[in-house]
């Protein structure tokens, strides 16, 4: 009995294919006249039905409806997305050969068509929609740039999540971009040129037409990668993945220098504290006398409250430039940071003996600490003789260590 309600059903079934079918060639053949009112009609026809077709008659249908929006209008954001999902649906179902070629027209127009309306979109700050049609153009082309932008337009709008995936998909296909040029110098114009191959300049420098025959590698993007997932991932709570990621980048590459420079402020911003120490660590081995890394480290270290570190970082940036005023000013407020905190203990002690000999033991810390800020704060109020809050503490350090001439000095240049 089963059988017979089986064959029954199949051939009740045998005429609403074979009329669906119709539909979509009626529609079909209206798409290619420019009528696409017409082919919206027998679509909508073939769609009532749609539960008797087959797979590949359901991926047609699909890729007519594509066609048809590919043509009914003039192609824009929105309409992008219509017909990538018409496609996405059709890829759902058998896809024949025939069929493929006709995707592979319409993807092939959408390519050349969604990175320039992006780039529009881009323009017009409309972020969103130029990261939806950066990513249909990467899915038409698997060009990694247009994923690249799209992951900058996903942060520019704030979509955080989509920005992070769009940037470690990157991480993970090893896209960075950069490419290895061979570069001669064109003796007529005087200009650099590049050449498909190195075979290909070593004969036009042969002939005398080019000199200079150079290798060029074009800038990397996997610092950018790196910035936009740390980015992406601080409103995300994913510190930790993305400096597991960073990690990976590091020890592919861990003599690059960029690389290693751009990690640091990554992980600063992560708060990845010794990860940062230890690259900052790795470049002063190889750079010892660039005050710069001393100085960054040792502001970073004073935000983590290593103040150790802080300390020894800002004279180490001192001790190579003098000068640097920065190094001095931070320096001294570190140190003078610690003068409260003896002041308050000093303040707060009673008459009794044992608080008696308290204040003289800490009035004598106070004294050492003094001695040790003193030269920067001189340096400070020598290279900034206008800077009044220095100018004050310096006094009231003279006056406290007893140095009476030195007082007087600064008192008339106070004056004055």
């Amino acid at each position: 009995m089963k059988t017979i309600v089986i064959i029954v059903a199949l051939l009740l079934a045998i005429p609403a294919l074979k009329a669906q079918k119709k539909e979509i060639r009626k529609a079909q053949q209206e798409v290619k006249a420019g009528n696409f009112a017409n082919a919206a009609s027998y679509l909508s026809e073939a769609k009532r039905i749609f539960a008797a077709a087959d797979n590949k008659t359901r991926s047609e249908y699909y890729v007519v409806e594509a066609e048809m929006r590919l043509g009914e209008k003039a192609l824009d954001a929105k309409q992008i997305e219509l017909i990538s999902q018409s496609l996405k649906l059709a890829n759902r179902y058998e896809i024949t050969s025939s069929l493929q070629a006709r995707i592979s027209q319409i993807n092939l127009k959408i390519k050349g068509s969604s990175a320039i309306i992006a780039a529009s979109e881009f323009t017009n700050k409309n972020y969103s929609k130029a990261a939806t049609l950066y990513k249909t153009a990467y899915q038409s082309s698997q060009n990694n740039m247009h994923l690249l932008k799209a992951a900058r337009c996903h942060l520019l709008a704030e979509e955080y999540d989509d920005a992070y995936k769009a940037y470690s998909n990157l991480f993970k296909l090893g896209f960075t971009n950069a490419r290895t040029q061979y570069v001669a110098t064109n003796v007529s114009s005087n200009i650099k040129e590049a050449f498909s191959s190195k075979s290909a300049r070593d004969e036009a420098v042969a002939e005398g037409l080019y000199k200079k025959p150079e290798i060029v590698t074009t800038n990397s993007k996997l610092p950018e990668i790196l910035r936009g997932i740390t980015a992406a991932s601080l409103p995300l709570n994913k510190k930790y993945e993305a400096a597991a990621i960073i990690d990976r980048a590091v020890a592919k590459m861990p003599e690059n220098k960029v690389l290693l420079n751009q990690a640091s402020h990554l992980y600063r911003q992560l708060g990845a504290h010794d990860k940062y120490n230890a690259v900052v660590d790795q470049l002063i081995k190889e750079n010892p006398n660039d005050p710069i890394l001393y100085y960054n480290s040792a502001v970073a270290s004073g935000q983590n409250n290593d103040l150790e570190r802080a300390k020894r970082f800002y004279k180490k940036a001192l001790a190579i430039d003098p000068n640097y005023i920065n190094a001095n000013v931070n320096l001294a407020k570190l140190l003078l940071e610690q003068d409260k905190v003896i002041s308050d203990e000093m303040n707060a002690l009673g008459d009794s003996e044992a608080d008696d000999d308290r204040y003289e033991r800490l009035k004598q810390k106070r004294v050492n600490l003094y001695y040790e800020v003193l030269p920067y704060v001189k340096s400070i109020v020598t290279s900034q003789p206008r800077n009044e809050e220095f100018a004050k503490k310096l006094k009231n350090i003279y006056s406290f260590i007893g140095m009476d001439t030195k007082l007087v000095g600064l008192e008339e240049k106070i004056d004055d």
